[in-house]
């Protein structure tokens, strides 16, 4: 289901109609008091003109601001009407997220994406839970089957640990080193949270991307993927 997005457009119309209102008003109270003053006025002693004038100036100014204001909110209303657009577009899709962390579900499955540096020749994928620990680890080299390097392939994890035994659900962290063949750590590792794209929230005035559990801001999102064009998952 994709819950409601709402919009601060309609806040923003109206402060600037208010403003305009307001801005009426007054003008108008203030020619009912400027004709008042001269038509009482003592001939002998006529009122300076000069600050009449000036007040005209600055309800022209005010008036000039607030259309500035009307024109700036007229667009920003536009951007945030195509930046909903452009996120709901993510909806149903499977996307890879700039976060290392992933939902697990009850009886879920977790996936990632990573990318290795060129020259790895061994990696260790570790899985941690929210307080550290490490509840799964495998190792892989060169030669294993689908040990790439320089392409983002996909890992999966049922959520058991070694034992076979399944894990409480929560928020999981995969951690993959990369070594190279005198057994050196690489740097350039990159590790993406995979998910579906299951709707889009509005929170506070911001929006936000539930993807497989987790709350993900948009722009967050790495890759967006039709869900047949996702790489067969590794083990």
């Amino acid at each position: 289901m994709v819950t409601s997005v709402s919009s601060t457009t309609g806040t923003t119309t109206t402060t600037s109609s208010s403003a305009s209102t307001a801005l009426a008003s007054d003008f108008d109270t203030f020619l009912t008091l400027l004709t008042t003053q001269l038509q009482n006025q003592d001939p002998t002693d006529p009122m300076d003109a000069n600050e009449f004038t000036e007040q005209l100036v600055q309800f022209s100014q005010v008036e000039q601001q607030i259309n500035m204001n009307s024109n700036l909110e007229t667009i920003i209303a536009l951007l945030q009407t195509q930046q909903t657009s452009t996120n709901l577009g993510y909806i149903g899709k499977v996307v890879d997220v700039n976060s290392t962390e992933a939902e697990l579900a009850e009886g879920g499955t977790v996936f990632w994406s990573y990318e290795l540096p060129e020259g790895t020749t061994s990696a260790q994928y570790s899985i941690l839970d929210e307080d550290g620990n490490v509840v799964r680890t495998v190792s892989a080299a060169s030669g294993d089957d689908g040990f790439v390097t320089g392409s983002r392939i996909e890992i999966s994890w049922d959520g058991t640990d070694a034992s076979g035994n399944a894990l409480e659900a929560g928020t999981y962290t995969l951690q993959v080193t990369a070594k190279d063949s005198s057994g050196a750590v690489l740097e350039g590792t990159k590790v993406y949270a995979r998910g579906y794209v299951e709707a889009l929230e509005t929170i506070d005035g911001e929006q936000f991307l539930i993807v497989s559990g987790m709350q993900v801001s948009p722009s967050d999102v790495v890759a967006v993927f039709a869900t047949s064009d996702t790489s067969s998952s590794e083990s």
